[in-house]
Protein backbone atom coordinates (compact mmCIF):
# COMPACT_ATOMS: atom_id res chain seq x y z
CA UNK A 1 0.00 0.00 0.00
CA UNK A 2 2.75 2.43 0.97
CA UNK A 3 4.67 1.67 -2.24
CA UNK A 4 1.54 2.42 -4.27
CA UNK A 5 1.07 5.77 -2.51
CA UNK A 6 4.73 6.69 -3.03
CA UNK A 7 4.56 5.66 -6.69
CA UNK A 8 1.47 7.82 -7.25
CA UNK A 9 3.12 10.77 -5.51
CA UNK A 10 6.27 10.30 -7.59
CA UNK A 11 4.28 10.26 -10.84
CA UNK A 12 2.33 13.36 -9.73
CA UNK A 13 5.56 15.24 -8.99
CA UNK A 14 7.07 14.23 -12.33
CA UNK A 15 3.90 15.27 -14.12
CA UNK A 16 3.89 18.67 -12.42
CA UNK A 17 7.56 19.15 -13.33
CA UNK A 18 6.87 18.29 -16.96
CA UNK A 19 3.87 20.61 -16.96
CA UNK A 20 5.97 23.50 -15.70
CA UNK A 21 8.61 22.96 -18.40
CA UNK A 22 6.18 22.67 -21.30
CA UNK A 23 3.73 25.45 -20.52
CA UNK A 24 3.52 28.87 -19.00
CA UNK A 25 2.53 28.92 -15.35
CA UNK A 26 1.76 31.32 -12.54
CA UNK A 27 4.07 31.41 -9.52
CA UNK A 28 1.84 32.11 -6.54
CA UNK A 29 3.22 33.40 -3.26
CA UNK A 30 1.49 31.16 -0.73
CA UNK A 31 1.04 33.66 2.13
CA UNK A 32 -0.57 36.44 0.06
CA UNK A 33 -2.09 34.54 -2.86
CA UNK A 34 -0.50 37.12 -5.17
CA UNK A 35 1.50 36.11 -8.23
CA UNK A 36 5.02 36.81 -9.40
CA UNK A 37 4.84 39.68 -11.88
CA UNK A 38 6.93 42.37 -13.53
CA UNK A 39 6.37 45.93 -12.25
CA UNK A 40 4.15 47.96 -14.57
CA UNK A 41 4.05 45.00 -17.01
CA UNK A 42 7.37 46.32 -18.32
CA UNK A 43 9.32 44.61 -21.08
CA UNK A 44 12.50 46.52 -20.19
CA UNK A 45 15.66 44.86 -18.86
CA UNK A 46 16.07 45.83 -15.22
CA UNK A 47 12.34 46.03 -14.44
CA UNK A 48 11.64 44.91 -10.87
CA UNK A 49 9.96 41.63 -10.04
CA UNK A 50 6.96 42.17 -7.75
CA UNK A 51 3.97 40.27 -6.43
CA UNK A 52 0.59 41.52 -7.61
CA UNK A 53 -3.05 40.53 -7.71
CA UNK A 54 -3.57 37.98 -10.47
CA UNK A 55 -4.99 39.78 -13.51
CA UNK A 56 -4.19 37.08 -16.06
CA UNK A 57 -1.71 39.27 -17.96
CA UNK A 58 1.28 37.82 -19.79
CA UNK A 59 3.65 39.75 -17.49
CA UNK A 60 2.46 37.39 -14.73
CA UNK A 61 3.15 34.21 -16.70
CA UNK A 62 6.42 32.30 -16.59
CA UNK A 63 8.04 29.29 -18.21
CA UNK A 64 10.39 27.14 -16.15
CA UNK A 65 13.09 25.95 -18.55
CA UNK A 66 15.43 23.25 -17.28
CA UNK A 67 19.14 24.12 -17.46
CA UNK A 68 21.13 21.26 -15.93
CA UNK A 69 20.08 20.94 -12.30
CA UNK A 70 18.50 24.40 -12.29
CA UNK A 71 15.80 26.38 -14.08
CA UNK A 72 15.74 29.65 -15.89
CA UNK A 73 12.43 31.39 -15.30
CA UNK A 74 11.29 33.16 -18.47
CA UNK A 75 8.62 35.86 -18.55
CA UNK A 76 6.00 35.32 -21.24
CA UNK A 77 5.50 38.99 -22.14
CA UNK A 78 9.12 40.15 -22.25
CA UNK A 79 11.01 36.92 -22.92
CA UNK A 80 13.47 38.04 -20.24
CA UNK A 81 14.57 35.87 -17.31
CA UNK A 82 14.32 36.27 -13.56
CA UNK A 83 17.67 37.66 -12.38
CA UNK A 84 19.37 38.67 -9.12
CA UNK A 85 20.26 42.32 -9.80
CA UNK A 86 24.00 42.98 -10.25
CA UNK A 87 24.73 39.39 -9.22
CA UNK A 88 24.18 40.36 -5.58
CA UNK A 89 25.03 37.79 -2.94
CA UNK A 90 23.51 39.96 -0.21
CA UNK A 91 20.39 39.36 1.84
CA UNK A 92 17.77 41.77 0.49
CA UNK A 93 19.18 41.89 -3.06
CA UNK A 94 16.61 42.92 -5.68
CA UNK A 95 15.12 40.53 -8.21
CA UNK A 96 14.63 41.88 -11.73
CA UNK A 97 14.11 40.63 -15.26
CA UNK A 98 17.09 40.68 -17.61
CA UNK A 99 18.24 39.30 -20.93
CA UNK A 100 19.30 35.66 -20.64
CA UNK A 101 23.10 35.42 -20.51
CA UNK A 102 24.86 32.56 -22.28
CA UNK A 103 27.70 32.56 -19.71
CA UNK A 104 28.07 33.77 -16.13
CA UNK A 105 24.36 33.23 -15.58
CA UNK A 106 24.27 31.67 -12.10
CA UNK A 107 22.34 34.74 -10.89
CA UNK A 108 19.65 33.78 -13.46
CA UNK A 109 19.30 30.14 -12.47
CA UNK A 110 17.01 28.79 -9.77
CA UNK A 111 16.21 25.55 -7.99
CA UNK A 112 13.31 24.34 -5.88
CA UNK A 113 14.02 23.94 -2.17
CA UNK A 114 11.72 21.58 -0.28
CA UNK A 115 9.11 19.11 -1.37
CA UNK A 116 5.40 19.16 -2.04
CA UNK A 117 3.30 21.79 -3.78
CA UNK A 118 4.61 24.73 -1.74
CA UNK A 119 8.37 25.24 -2.04
CA UNK A 120 11.05 27.90 -2.04
CA UNK A 121 12.90 29.16 -5.14
CA UNK A 122 16.63 29.34 -4.44
CA UNK A 123 19.21 31.34 -6.41
CA UNK A 124 22.09 29.25 -7.76
CA UNK A 125 24.57 32.09 -7.20
CA UNK A 126 23.64 33.25 -3.70
CA UNK A 127 21.79 30.24 -2.23
CA UNK A 128 19.22 32.75 -0.97
CA UNK A 129 15.49 32.29 -1.61
CA UNK A 130 12.80 34.49 -3.11
CA UNK A 131 10.89 36.56 -0.57
CA UNK A 132 8.76 39.69 -0.72
CA UNK A 133 9.58 43.10 0.79
CA UNK A 134 6.96 45.38 2.39
CA UNK A 135 6.59 47.33 -0.89
CA UNK A 136 5.66 44.09 -2.76
CA UNK A 137 9.01 43.95 -4.57
CA UNK A 138 10.65 40.53 -4.78
CA UNK A 139 14.01 40.17 -3.05
CA UNK A 140 16.33 37.38 -2.00
CA UNK A 141 16.57 36.44 1.67
CA UNK A 142 18.12 33.80 3.88
CA UNK A 143 15.93 30.73 4.12
CA UNK A 144 13.76 30.78 7.22
CA UNK A 145 11.79 27.58 7.83
CA UNK A 146 8.83 29.45 9.36
CA UNK A 147 8.71 32.27 6.78
CA UNK A 148 5.54 31.60 4.78
CA UNK A 149 6.38 34.57 2.54
CA UNK A 150 9.14 32.43 1.05
CA UNK A 151 6.79 29.69 -0.14
CA UNK A 152 5.67 29.55 -3.78
CA UNK A 153 3.25 27.32 -5.65
CA UNK A 154 3.16 26.60 -9.39
CA UNK A 155 -0.28 26.86 -10.99
CA UNK A 156 -1.14 25.87 -14.54
CA UNK A 157 -2.56 28.62 -16.72
CA UNK A 158 -5.90 27.67 -18.18
CA UNK A 159 -5.95 28.76 -21.81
Amino acid sequence: MMRTILAVLGVALLASSALAEDKYVKLVQVSSGKVLSVADASEEAGAKAVVAKDDGSKSQQWKLEKDGEHYKIVNRKSGKVLDVEQESLEDGGSIIQWDDKAEGNDNQRWSWDGSGKERRLKSKSSNLVLDVAEDSSVIQKKLEEKAKGQLWRVEEIKE
